[in-house]
């Protein structure tokens, strides 16, 4: 057993021989097997039910200690920490709040709605509770229920998306599809990320009959929620994820966003606890790629597939930075090790279809891409690309049916406005290469590739 463990037991031992001392606290929630946790999770839990040790009446380090739990998915415990911390301070609505939201997370709306209800009690304009309580009448079948909740949660943080995704998951339940894709469209103008709201509006899309946008909606917004919003215990909650796979997914948003320095500085943390973990090492190499340190990348792709050559995102990654660098027959190499060990990795195939088109082999470039577009149909930049290389090949009307496809798709990019132009002039189909180009000079007046494409327009 681990040093701070046995402490732990002991302070524990020591809490329930003096609990007729101390009768206003409680001892620490534990998990059924701390020390089967990760490493950090196990830590951080180990920290803060010392804390609570230490001070067993103090309602905010039992909610710290839910946070580690709740953070970490283990609701139960969360649920118990939060109800401790709701009986030392019943004024405050947040611990009755996030024990019902632990019990939710755990699907027993049974028992989160008395805690609900608390948590109302105390502050009856709490919008995130008002919310919750929307859904939990929701799947109870309280259609008005929900709605008056909805509506009150919308009046309160009338800025925030969750409520406006509620009431048009009402209407879309209740077949009144345009006021769901109206409604799923106001949430998307207070924040654009919003998944369930992109769900939402594919959903009443699909309804209202356009079927292939409704589709790309959906499953940009497949697995996301908005049934909850955050409250001033969010950031805390936050910084309680510390389990490998949430700091992964946590340095990737980081990195995404451009924050490459933080995110490889908490990849290297996470080195401490996992030196031999190959997907540790395959995203420090995404990162390093991001930052343009393409060598140490390649020395982070070449330790994680030494550490397992059968992790297919390491050599999709290496493709990618293979490609990048120019290397064709590499990335070709590397995209082919991705395919062989997982055939839907839809990135390798695009990858491979780039990298056998700047190769020549236009052949196996086009299967590359249909298989990609067969994966996701609705990726732009996949039938851009399959037009690329019918272009190249000299097959212009397939290259115009891609071209086509992908401006469906992805409406406003330039560059594909100028590609279907070219492809056009080809066909000698030459009063749609200028309407082409006038729509492309309509989205950015100052593309160079317009003069280009004029003035190639104007040698026919």
């Amino acid at each position: 057993m681990h040093t701070l463990s046995s402490r732990l037991l002991v302070s524990l031992l020591l809490l329930v021989a003096l609990a007729a001392c101390r009768p206003a606290g409680y001892p620490p929630a534990q998990p059924q097997d701390l020390d089967a946790l990760e490493p950090p999770v196990r830590r951080l839990i180990e920290e803060r039910s010392a804390a609570v040790v230490a001070a067993p009446a103090d309602a905010v380090a039992h909610a710290e200690l839910g946070a580690a739990y709740w953070a970490n998915g283990m609701f139960l415990p969360a649920a118990e920490c939060f109800a401790q911390a709701g009986a030392l301070d019943s004024s405050e609505p947040l611990w009755p709040y996030y024990q019902a939201r632990s019990m939710y997370n755990l699907g027993r709306t049974d028992a989160a709605l008395a805690p609900l209800r608390r948590a109302l009690e105390i502050d009856e304009g709490s919008a995130p509770a008002q919310l919750l309580f929307g859904w939990l009448r929701f799947d109870d079948g309280d259609v008005k229920g929900a709605r008056a909740s909805f509506e009150r949660a919308r009046r309160l943080a009338p800025d925030r998306p969750e409520p406006l995704v509620g009431l048009a998951t009402l209407a879309l339940d209740e077949g009144r599809p345009e006021e769901a894709r109206d409604l799923a469209l106001a949430a998307l103008d207070r924040r654009e990320t919003s998944g369930h709201a992109r769900f939402i509006l594919g959903s009443a899309l699909v309804a209202l009959g356009d079927e292939s946008r409704g589709r790309a909606e959906m499953k940009a917004g497949a697995g996301a929620t908005a049934r909850h919003m955050p409250t001033t215990f969010s950031i805390r909650l936050a910084s309680s994820r510390v389990s490998r796979a949430d700091v992964l997914a946590d340095a990737e948003r980081l990195s995404d966003n451009g924050s490459h320095a933080a995110a490889l500085a908490m990849i290297d943390a996470l080195l401490d606890d996992y030196p031999e973990d190959a997907l540790v090492h395959s995203h420090r190499g995404s990162v390093l790629g991001a930052m343009g340190r393409d060598e140490e990348a390649v020395r982070s792709y070449i330790t994680a597939l030494q550490l397992d050559d059968q992790l297919s995102s390491a050599w999709k990654d290496m493709a990618l930075l293979k490609l990048r660098l120019g290397n064709d027959a590499e990335a070709v190499d590397a995209a082919r090790r991705a395919i062989a060990i997982d055939d839907e990795a839809v990135d390798a195939h695009a990858v491979l279809a780039i990298a056998l088109r700047q190769s020549g082999d236009l052949t196996g470039a086009v299967r590359s891409a249909r298989r990609a577009i067969e994966l996701q149909p609705e990726v732009a930049l996949y039938h851009a690309e399959l037009g690329n290389i019918y272009a190249l090949a000299g097959q212009f009307a397939p290259a115009v049916d891609s071209f086509e496809r992908a401006i469906e798709l992805a409406p406003g990019a330039v560059q594909l406005q100028l590609s279907l132009g070219d492809a056009l002039i080809q066909l000698e189909r030459y009063d749609e290469a200028r309407a082409e180009i006038e729509r492309a000079r309509a989205l950015d007046p100052t593309h160079p590739g317009i003069a280009e494409l004029s003035r190639k327009l104007t040698g026919h």
